[in-house]
C-alpha cells in the first residue's frame, strides 16, 4: 500500500511541477488546469507521511530507470530541437510551490532550452555540452555540476546515447 501512495503521491507533484514548467514557457496545460492538478497533489501529500530517509543521487553506479515519466518532445517544455530526435524524461521527488527537484533524463540530441526556471544540476550519467549566448562551451560528464539562470537561452547537446541528471529548480516570478 505505501508503495503505491508513494507513486501516485510522486506522480501528482510530478504533474503540478510538470504544469508549473508549461506555464512558465507559455504552454498549454491539460483539461483541468493548474488548480484541479495542485488540489490532487495536495491531497495525495496529506495522505503519506514524509519519507524519514534522505534521497541520494550519486555518479557512483547507474541510476534506476523506476518512476521516471516520459515528458515527451523538448518542444513540450520551450525547447527546439536543432538535431536528431531527442526524448526527455524526469522523477520528480519533491515539488512545492515554484520549487522542484529530482531526476531528468535526455535522449541523444540537440536543442536550444530558453530556461524557464533557474537551475542548480549535478551529471550522473553520460555527458552533456553546454553552450550559453556568449558563445562559452563546456561538456560535463558524471560528477559536474552547473549553474543556469532562469531566461537564460542555452544549446543541449546529448552525443552519446543518455545523459542523467539530478536537479534542483526554481521559477523566479517575473
Amino acid at each position: 500500500m505505501f508503495r503505491r501512495v508513494r507513486l501516485n503521491r510522486m506522480l501528482g507533484l510530478g504533474v503540478v511541477a510538470l504544469a508549473g514548467l508549461l506555464t512558465a514557457c507559455g504552454g498549454e496545460l491539460p483539461q483541468g488546469g493548474t488548480a484541479e492538478l495542485a488540489s490532487s497533489a495536495a491531497a495525495l501529500e496529506a495522505e503519506t507521511a514524509r519519507p524519514k530517509a534522505m534521497i541520494v543521487y550519486s555518479p557512483k553506479g547507474k541510476v534506476s530507470d523506476d518512476g521516471f515519466v516520459n515528458l515527451g518532445a523538448p518542444e513540450n517544455l520551450g525547447g527546439e530541437v536543432l538535431e536528431g530526435n531527442p526524448q526527455i524524461f524526469a522523477r520528480i521527488d519533491y515539488a512545492r510551490g515554484p520549487v522542484a527537484a529530482g531526476l531528468f533524463k535526455a535522449t541523444k540530441g540537440k536543442i536550444r532550452i530558453h530556461f524557464p526556471f533557474t537551475e542548480h544540476a549535478t551529471i550522473l550519467e553520460g555527458e552533456v555540452t553546454l553552450t550559453d549566448e556568449a558563445g562559452n562551451t563546456h561538456k560535463y560528464k558524471a560528477g559536474d555540476s552547473y549553474f543556469i539562470r532562469q531566461g537564460q537561452v542555452i544549446l543541449w547537446e546529448v552525443k552519446g546515447k543518455e545523459v542523467i541528471k539530478s536537479f534542483f529548480n526554481t521559477v523566479e516570478a517575473p
